[in-house]
């Protein structure tokens, strides 16, 4: 089976800056895969290069199977994004927002309500976007890297701003949606949560993958079977 995302020897630089070296790695349809690492590591340029915002400056990233500098309007149809740093349109109403979005991917606007109604924001579907709270933003903002049913959900720092309640139901809905062969690439500081969802993890420094396998793994290469999972991310990541 392909995988739903590969990347392939991809380089970022900045100047005398690698932000990104020479990093391979694959994502296998149906699972959460988490990325992270101190700040500064590369995750986040590396997640910009899977997402097509940024271009390697060497390797190849491939989305279900297609080149991404080829047919990038397309195969970015395959991806649903949250990014850390949400940019919404504010004079736009919650719902056209989303009708924006699904008219970008072309895709089907009648799962709209169930998305606002999901992520608890459909009593503000119709305010503009600029009085919405952080988590209402963060929220929105959930709702639309959803919008379309895309293959591969990637979500950058998803629980920033949202209560505990929401936070049970996107991990409830990450890992029902997983079994059904949605693919999820994951950045979060919250290490519990990173351990309790993912399939795998790497653990990035200083623009390379330093390790990775399953939380287990991890522990055992650490040597902190018992330890909290904060305590392995720290002994790994330098």
């Amino acid at each position: 089976m392909i995988p739903v995302i590969e990347v392939e020897s991809v380089t970022k630089r900045y100047g005398d800056i690698v932000a990104v070296d020479c990093v391979s790695v694959s994502i296998e349809r149906g699972e959460a895969f988490s990325l992270i690492g101190r700040n500064g590591a590369g995750k986040s340029t590396l997640i910009r290069m899977i997402t097509g915002i940024t271009e390697p400056d060497a390797g190849h990233v491939k989305v279900c199977g297609e080149d991404l500098a080829h047919r990038q309007v397309e195969t970015k149809r395959h991806l649903g994004y949250l990014p850390e740093e949400l940019i919404l349109y504010e004079r736009l109403t919650g719902r056209e927002f989303l009708k924006l979005v699904a008219g970008l991917r072309e895709a089907d606007q009648s799962k709209i309500d169930r998305e606002l109604e999901f992520f608890e924001i459909a009593h503000a579907a119709n305010k503009l976007v600029g009085g919405y709270s952080l988590g209402m933003r963060k929220k929105l903002g959930l709702a639309a890297a959803w919008t379309g049913a895309p293959d591969v959900l990637i979500l950058d720092e998803p629980l920033n701003g949202l209560d505990v309640e929401m936070m049970r139901k996107l991990r409830l809905r990450i890992e029902s949606e997983r079994s059904e062969g949605r693919a999820f690439l994951i950045s979060s500081h919250v290490m519990s949560f990173v351990e309790r969802i993912s399939d795998r993890v790497a653990i990035m420094r200083a623009g390379r993958i330093v390790s990775l396998g399953s939380p287990s793994e991890l522990r055992l290469t650490a040597g902190l079977e018992d330890a909290l999972f904060e305590d392995v991310f720290f002994h790994l990541a330098g």
